[in-house]
């Protein structure tokens, strides 16, 4: 059995855990990166390694969760800027959005085969309290946007389900077509974008 860890240990090994984790999936996918390599990297014991989580799925949960409060605060600053009509400006945060989760490093190698790997792996209730995060993210969001003058009165789950749709465009570029995959992406954002944000006379 592994030896107990002090809280200072314990800090220190996760954060071993997570910085080795951001450099071996963004260098080799989740699906081709195995514990082993997880707690070399580490620098601990496979042993040790299962007091901090139950699979490496969980593992790159965390790194997703911690990229995404990063990913949503700067959605949240796109939308703030003022330089741009409201619809205009709802388009540019889509557009940046999905550059900034394209040239992730972690995420580098994220497709659909490891987001449904983390579907079937990952603790039904972890799943849920993640898209619960989304929705909660999207009424945010929602609020960001009527404070910077954006008036958007889908609901939550809906905004949610759209801007998750254009998303995972990123993970079907094989299915779409390398060729047309990004004048669909540019397609769907500004329907989006239309659907969504309802400008007035002049804003346009």
């Amino acid at each position: 059995m592994p030896k107990g860890f002090t809280e200072r240990e314990k800090t220190l090994i996760r954060a071993k855990l997570m910085s080795a984790g951001a450099e071996l999936f963004g260098a080799h996918g989740l699906r081709k990166t195995n514990v082993e390599e997880l707690t070399q990297a580490a620098g601990i014991s496979k042993g040790a390694f299962y007091l901090f989580y139950e699979s490496k799925e969980e593992l790159f949960l965390d790194l997703l969760e911690q990229f995404e409060a990063e990913y949503r605060a700067s959605m949240l600053r796109d939308i703030a800027r003022g330089d741009l009509a409201p619809r205009a400006r709802f388009q540019a945060m889509l557009r940046h959005a999905l550059v900034r989760w394209r040239d992730a490093p972690l995420l580098a190698r994220f497709g659909r085969d490891e987001y449904e790997q983390l579907a079937r792996k990952l603790p039904e209730q972890r799943i849920q309290a993640q898209l619960q995060s989304d929705i909660d993210f999207s009424a945010q969001f929602i609020a960001a946007c009527s404070a910077a003058g954006i008036m958007i009165t889908a609901d939550p789950k809906l905004v949610n389900g759209l801007m998750r749709a254009i998303v995972f465009l990123n993970l079907h570029e094989d299915d779409i077509g390398a060729d047309v995959h990004a004048e669909v992406v540019n397609i769907m954002i500004d329907q989006v974008a239309a659907y969504l944000v309802q400008e007035t006379e002049g804003t346009s």
